[in-house]
């Protein structure tokens, strides 16, 4: 974690809901200020040091949760593993973490279910925060110069993906809730910024981003009531693996940091916060400000996909 917070200048030619936003991770949301003892969280595309997933899960192991799960399509190496037991003794926590690699591929559901099946007795049952992360980004292109399988398995992944991972993993985030209502019950699914905008080239990602908005909505409306509560969440501009598609030029231009996005995803699920559920959140953006807009938020029904006339 940076030591020092590290501000954006304010960029006039694009407009954002927050007034700071932040490349690196900062105080506020620090992992070392969150008590997350006892906690079951799972993290999918959690493989690589350098992703959102792994940052996140890292972030949680600091955070002092029980078991974490790192999932991911070609699996997840032991040395994953030991890096955050290695990273919650440097925090100060009295116990390491139970951290189980798992291999997947979430468009299948047939997958997913073998995922449930060799991680339930660890869980116990129990499941506090499901991180959706894995996703998949197609080639830039345009449509009639584009590989249709590469294109489709964005679909598959981002959307029939999230499906599959909702599915399966939502009874054990319910049944942890209506336990005395002590579980979490929380889910963040991983959008992207390009959700809100396009570029040329790159149809199918963004489009199956925007989808993961109405999916995250949805769900929080149907199962809300029943103690869901669904973040969509954009982790930022960030030069990982699945920017390995886009235009050089544009990725050497990225500009926050990993942790800003695995310390924000964490932070989110630390508590229960039912008013913020079903929106969308900008990792960069400076926390402490976005709570102190609640009565806005709430008020005017903001963060959410709509038509504006």
């Amino acid at each position: 974690m940076s030591s020092t917070p590290q501000q954006q200048p304010p960029n006039p030619a694009r407009r954002d809901f927050a007034n700071k936003s932040h490349a690196a991770s900062y105080d506020y949301i620090s992992p070392l200020k969150l008590d997350l003892s006892g906690r079951h969280v799972l993290v999918t595309g959690a493989a690589h040091e350098d992703g959102v997933g792994f940052a996140t899960a890292l972030a949680f192991a600091r955070a002092g949760a029980a078991v974490i799960v790192l999932a991911d399509l070609r699996g997840v190496a032991e040395e994953r593993a030991e890096s955050l037991r290695a990273a919650a003794r440097a925090a100060g926590r009295g116990k390491e973490p139970v951290v189980l690699c798992r291999e997947v591929d979430i468009a299948k559901l047939d997958s997913v279910k073998a995922l449930l099946d060799s991680i339930d007795t660890s869980l116990g049952g129990k499941l506090d925060v499901l991180v959706n992360n894995a996703a998949h980004q197609e080639p830039y292109a345009k449509l009639l110069d584009s590989d249709p399988e590469v294109d489709w398995r964005t679909w598959e992944v981002n959307v029939n993906g999230l499906v599959n991972m909702s599915r399966t993993f939502l009874p054990l985030l319910l049944a942890a809730h209506s336990n005395s209502k002590a579980g979490l019950c929380t889910m963040i699914n991983v959008s992207s910024s390009g959700a809100l905008s396009v570029r040329p080239g790159s149809s199918h990602y963004r489009s199956s981003k925007l989808a993961v908005l109405r999916w995250t909505e949805s769900l929080q409306l149907d199962y809300s009531p029943e103690g869901l509560i669904c973040y969509c969440v954009n982790p930022g501009a960030i030069k990982t693996q699945i920017t390995v598609n886009e235009p050089s030029e544009l990725r050497d231009r990225l500009p926050h940091k990993v942790d800003v996005a695995g310390d924000t995803i964490c932070w989110l699920a630390s508590e229960r916060r039912e008013w913020l559920g079903g929106r969308y959140v900008s990792c960069p953006w400076d926390m402490e400000e976005l709570m102190s807009r609640r009565e806005e938020i709430v008020e005017g029904d903001k963060l959410k996909v709509r038509m504006v006339y």
